[in-house]
């Protein structure tokens, strides 16, 4: 059975706006601070993202009108990966889940490292939108 983690972080923002922030991958060097070091238009709607491990492909899966922001991750090291996220509406804002499940090509220890980092990405996320 594979691994799953899902995060959620609370954004004082209103779900469009951490949406639309999210959906531009352009945005993402200032929040995916130890994953991601550079954006920019790859072929075929996919991004090219240089981070820690080289170069990975990003494409997003996204639904504005229900919050969706699925990530569809090629990785030439770790295999490929669907991470699942969605926005929705909060009492104070917005709330941003994201879930990852283990791809079976990568080892256990490189996945939850991976996974923690997210925490600190997702706090970056917060500070950037709230400010």
């Amino acid at each position: 059975m594979a691994s799953t983690v899902t995060k959620t972080i609370n954004i004082q923002a209103s779900p469009a706006r951490v949406w639309d922030f999210l959906n531009d991958l352009a945005n993402w060097p200032q929040w995916a601070i130890h994953n991601v070091f550079s954006a920019v238009p790859g072929p075929d709607g996919y991004w090219l993202m240089e981070g820690p491990r080289g170069t990975q492909q990003v494409k997003m899966l996204s639904n504005k009108e229900f919050g969706i922001l699925d990530q569809e991750f090629r990785d030439p090291v770790e295999g490929n990966w669907l991470v699942p996220c969605r926005v929705v509406a909060g009492s104070e804002g917005a709330h941003f889940m994201m879930s990852f499940t283990k791809p079976a090509e990568m080892p256990e220890e490189p996945f939850y490292q991976a996974v923690q980092v997210i925490e600190q990405e997702m706090a970056k996320l917060k500070e950037v939108l709230e400010n």
